[in-house]
C-alpha cells in the first residue's frame, strides 16, 4: 500500500511536470504577448506624451518671440521719447522761448505805456530781437 501510495504521488508529480511544461509554454507565449501589449500602449503613449510636449514647446516659442518683439518696440518708443525729451530741452530752444517772452512783454508794455511812431516799432522790435 505504501508503493501504491508513492507511484500515485510520483504519477501525480510527473502528469504536474508535464502539465507546467506545455501550460509554462504556453504560459510564456502569453506573458510575451502581454509585455508586448504593454510595450506598445507605452510607446504609443510616449509618443503621444512627445508630440503634446513638442506641440506646447512650439507655442511657447511663438509667444517668446512676440514678447521680445512687443520688448524691441517698447524700448524703441522709450528711446525716442527720451530722446525728444532730450532734443526740446537744449539750451537754445529755452534761450528762443526767452526772446519771444521778452518781446510779447515789451511789445505789450510800450503798446498800453504810450503810443509808438510806426516806423519805430520795427527797430525796437529787432533790438529786442538781438537781446539789446
Amino acid at each position: 500500500m505504501a508503493q501504491k501510495e508513492s507511484a500515485t504521488e510520483e504519477n501525480r508529480q510527473a502528469s504536474s511536470f508535464a502539465d507546467s511544461s506545455t501550460t509554462g509554454a504556453t504560459g510564456t507565449a502569453t506573458d510575451i504577448e502581454r509585455v508586448c501589449d504593454l510595450l506598445q500602449t507605452f510607446m504609443s503613449e510616449q509618443r503621444s506624451k512627445d508630440e503634446s510636449i513638442q506641440r506646447e514647446m512650439a507655442r511657447q516659442e511663438q509667444r517668446w518671440r512676440s514678447l521680445q518683439h512687443q520688448f524691441g518696440l517698447l524700448q524703441r518708443e522709450v528711446q525716442k521719447g527720451q530722446f525728444t525729451a532730450e532734443t526740446s530741452g537744449t539750451r537754445e530752444e529755452e534761450q528762443e522761448r526767452q526772446t519771444q517772452t521778452r518781446i510779447l512783454r515789451s511789445s505789450q508794455s510800450a503798446v498800453l505805456t504810450q503810443p509808438q511812431q510806426p516806423e519805430q516799432l520795427p527797430a525796437q522790435m529787432l533790438k529786442l530781437l538781438n537781446g539789446q
